[in-house]
């Protein structure tokens, strides 16, 4: 049985997630193991730039390296690509880097290949018909052990083995490298047409194509200034919910709904709020809504398009650490 590490090289946290992964490698996988001792499997590296493409190979955690050029950001396409991989190569278990990001590919490979998948894996062990995985339940009280029995397996290992090390190969092999950056016949993304673009000012509220909206969630005031540096960062404008503007940790004229304003962007995301209809009512008209929460019953959650279930702040700024680094590359273009 074969296993695959996924390392996202389009993000400037390769590195990290490299040496998190060789080290759950070395140290949480267990099972299934080659011939000469070590659970056998390769890394699928995603790169855009051929510039950092040998960086990336020397820094994947298995000898053996399949390069696939994709387009950056595109979660999607990549879930497209992993469940071609797992169908025709039989590869399982499919490993993915802690956080949001890896998180959320798991669970859409698993969702594509009608797999299984378990998040915050801090061990996994390799059996025949089945992956037994542990991890963190009850607020980290307790360690729950899970089964997986679907295949494709679908693993996103904990934050802990952030840092930990690696492993070192002085030799990689590369299996293959494709090109999977054409997209014709592919799904769009619902924000292709998003410009990322600088914020309007303060008091366009009313005429934002892309807002940001904080809410209760954020948890202080410095929560929120959190979020609203993050939405600057994305070129988005800053909205907050009623709570967050009553608990004065944000000025009154940025609040959205029936007592503030109400919006139509192309793209709203809501971070850390219940979802309240007087603030439903002031993004009703919103193009696409996602939600960062985790409450999964939170009504914010129910009612949008696509939801996150984690922590908000955390979250709000790793997507603009992404975008801000596909400003910084160019690999995000703003249209005419």
């Amino acid at each position: 049985m074969r296993f695959a590490a996924i390392l996202d090289g389009t993000s400037g946290a390769a590195q990290e997630q490299a040496a998190a992964l060789g080290a759950f490698i070395r140290d949480g996988l267990t099972g299934g193991l080659a011939d000469d001792g070590g659970p056998a499997g390769e890394t699928v590296v995603f790169y855009r730039d051929d510039d950092a493409r040998r960086r990336l190979v020397e820094l994947a955690p298995t000898r053996d390296v399949r390069l696939v050029r994709a387009p950056a950001g595109r979660l999607d396409r990549r879930a497209e690509i992993l469940t071609a991989m797992a169908g025709d190569e039989g590869i399982s278990p499919f490993l993915f880097a802690g956080g949001p990001a890896g998180t959320e590919l798991a669970t859409r490979l698993a969702c594509r290949a009608a797999g299984s998948v378990v998040t915050d894996a801090l061990a996994a062990e390799i059996g025949p018909e089945r992956l037994l995985c542990r991890r963190d339940v009850y607020s980290t009280h307790m360690v729950g052990r899970f089964e997986l029995s679907a295949r494709p397996w679908c693993v996103s290992i904990d934050a802990s083995w952030k840092g930990t090390g690696g492993i070192a190969h002085p030799e990689h092999h590369v299996l293959s490298d494709t090109d999977e950056t054409d997209t014709a016949g592919v799904a769009p993304s619902p924000f292709e047409d998003l410009e990322l673009v600088q914020a309007p000012s303060a008091g366009d509220l009313a005429e934002s194509r892309f807002l940001v909206v904080a809410g209760n969630g954020a948890g202080s005031r410095e929560g929120v200034d959190r979020i609203a540096r993050a939405a600057r960062r994305m070129g988005a404008v800053f909205g907050v919910t009623r709570p967050v503007a009553m608990n004065a940790w944000a000025p009154m004229d940025r609040l959205i709904g029936v007592s503030g304003t109400r919006t139509a962007p192309a793209l709203c995301i809501v971070v850390g709020a219940s979802g309240a209809p007087a603030f439903g009512w002031g993004i009703e008209e919103a193009g696409f809504i996602a939600a960062i929460d985790p409450d999964e019953q939170a009504p914010s959650v129910r009612n949008a398009d696509a939801a996150i279930l984690d922590d908000g702040v955390t979250v709000i700024e790793e997507l603009a650490e992404i975008v801000a680094s596909a400003r910084a590359s160019d690999a995000v273009e703003p249209k005419a």
